[in-house]
């Protein structure tokens, strides 16, 4: 990676990576509100469609501009092949400017099928992460929307073609009868867009220092090896990789790296796989984050010192206390600043010491308990002269994360609480006087609770109780008497049900609430369901939100 560096003056990396739990839990006092409650009446026919009831204020309202199909596949046996690509060229009744940029991708399964892990690349630039569900009837369906203005500048860059839109949805070992059918979108905003109320939540708390110009870059193009993309050290796990012990427990960081010096990372958000825990949680209401997965920003800012020498670079992915087989990309963003002959920079601050970890283990097996606690914090600062002045940026994270295992009764109940905190603020200063700040608060916690019954004559079966939230505030400030915008959302599910232990037979209900406000402007979601079937699904707005506080 060499690109025209005396001219770049912030720097952004987007991690894109997998974290998936896919686990058992089960009864005792917890952190759920008593029995989980349902409406009555009769059960409908189960949904073909699959929703993802979360994150309508972060797309427009209003029609877009234009829009076009960039990609149509059908998905089959997709083990080995390379990733189906498409020629990309530009709406001719839709030049740039866009004020927005909007990806659609539609699914539909003909038949049954497993549940996937799929990706989508714009010229080689990872935009989509996502997870399918698992299809409870012939002809299920689902949208996926996501916002990827920040990718404009490469869309600028194919205008006149060569460049290419690619997809990779992986389909399984067996041969089974379903075929996944997709259609990649792009929808087109110009002139003013009514978003109702923000830009995406999740990993705001980087600055964009227009007017310069975002340019992102991957680390990898699409690979056409069943992992996907992943960390090249990593390589494909064997058998002996896979059952290495996990020293660490639950506890896993992803990482970025400037020619071997870590330069900050992440605790990643446990997303559910669709097939994990019970399967009829998931149908149709999709996990937290499944349908669009969580990415992460770096801002690299502080270290452009390390990249202004006119050398190429090497920038390193790695994860902390895993399994080698993880799924890790990441794109890399430059802003360019045109108005300046050269751009100096250098370090003011790196603290970086080592997490505090806490482990506690007492096993009599089966039974016992296993408690993992870590903790830290991070501090970096940099000091960049552009045509904007000399401007520092400084940024701090902090993380807390508790896992606890308890196993009872010969193993036959089990019961795991994990919580996650995170705190990141990036603050822009000139001089001892700071001219833009960002700050996200994210709390996390999952518990799910798991009881094996057996009984003459019946097969075993397995209950479970599951409870999970995403709870994530974001403020953004501009100067110390400038104004402050914030934005908050909580995310939460509940579920119960049975299943068999192996497979063949399932059953459960469920409730998804989501709630989101951005100052005056609020939107809240319930969506309740029971035996693969929506029962109840209710949208409200701010004033609705406030008749029922």
């Amino acid at each position: 990676m060499h690109p025209n560096l005396y001219e770049l003056s912030f720097l952004l990396l987007h991690l894109y990576f997998a974290a998936f739990i896919c686990t058992t839990g089960a009864s005792s006092p917890s952190l759920f509100d008593g029995n989980l409650e349902l409406p009555g009446g009769s059960i409908p026919s189960v949904s073909l469609e699959h929703l993802d009831p979360t994150l309508p204020p972060a797309l427009p309202t209003q029609t877009p501009h234009c829009s076009q199909v960039v990609l149509q596949h059908d998905f089959a046996d997709t083990v080995g092949p390379k990733p189906a690509s498409a020629n990309y060229t530009h709406p001719s009744d839709c030049p740039f400017p866009w004020t927005r940029v909007v990806l659609e991708l539609s699914v539909a399964a003909t038949d049954l099928q497993e549940s996937r892990v799929a990706a989508i690349w714009i010229d080689g630039a990872e935009v989509l992460r996502t997870v399918t569900p698992i299809p409870m009837a012939r002809g299920a369906f689902w949208r996926v929307h996501k916002d990827v203005t920040r990718y404009t500048a490469l869309l600028r860059r194919l205008a006149d073609g060569g460049g290419v839109i690619s997809m990779m949805l992986e389909n399984s070992n067996k041969v089974l009868p379903g075929v996944f059918s997709a259609n990649v979108s792009l929808h087109y905003f110009r002139g003013p867009v009514d978003d109702s109320g923000s830009k995406s939540m999740s990993n705001a708390a980087h600055l964009p220092l227009d007017p310069f110009t975002a340019i992102p870059r991957t680390s990898s193009s699409p690979s056409p090896s069943p992992t996907g993309n992943m960390d090249p050290d990593f390589g494909t796990p064997t058998a002996a990789k896979v059952s290495a012990p996990r020293a660490n427990g639950a506890f896993r960081k992803v990482y970025a790296t400037i020619d071997g010096k870590y330069v900050g990372g992440h605790v990643p958000f446990p997303v559910i796989y669709s097939s994990a825990i019970n399967p009829v949680f998931w149908a149709p209401v999709a996990s937290i984050g499944a349908f669009d997965m969580p990415s992460y920003d770096l801002d690299l800012t502080p270290f452009l010192a390390l990249m202004l020498d006119g050398q190429p670079h090497e920038i390193g992915l790695g994860v902390c206390s895993a399994l080698p087989h993880w799924l890790v990309n990441a794109n890399l963003h430059l802003w360019v600043d045109y108005w300046s002959d050269a751009v100096q920079a250098g370090p003011v601050e790196y603290f970086v010491p080592a997490i505090q970890m806490n482990r506690n283990a007492e096993w009599r097996n089966p039974d016992g308990q296993s408690e993992i606690g870590a903790e830290g914090l991070e501090r970096f600062a940099g000091w960049v002269s552009s045509s904007r002045g000399n401007l520092t940026t400084e940024v701090r994270h902090k993380i807390k994360v508790k896992s606890q295992v308890q196993v009872q009764n010969r193993g036959a109940v089990t019961q795991i609480d994990f919580i996650l905190k995170e705190r990141t603020m990036v603050t822009v200063m000139r001089g001892n006087q700071w001219l833009a700040r960002a700050q996200t608060v994210m709390d996390a916690p999952l518990q799910v609770q798991t009881a094996i019954v057996n009984a003459a004559g019946v097969p075993v079966l397995q209950k479970t109780r599951f409870f999970h939230q995403l709870m994530e505030a974001v403020s953004l400030s501009e100067g110390q008497a400038g104004s402050t915008t914030t934005r908050e959302l909580t995310d939460r599910q509940d579920a119960e049900g049975s299943a068999v232990v192996g497979g063949g037979w399932g059953s459960g209900r469920s409730r998804s609430s989501y709630q989101y406000r951005d100052g005056s402007k609020c939107y809240a979601r319930n969506v309740a369901t029971a035996g693969g079937a929506v029962i109840q699904d209710r949208k409200a707005s701010c004033f609705a939100v406030a008749d029922d506080a």
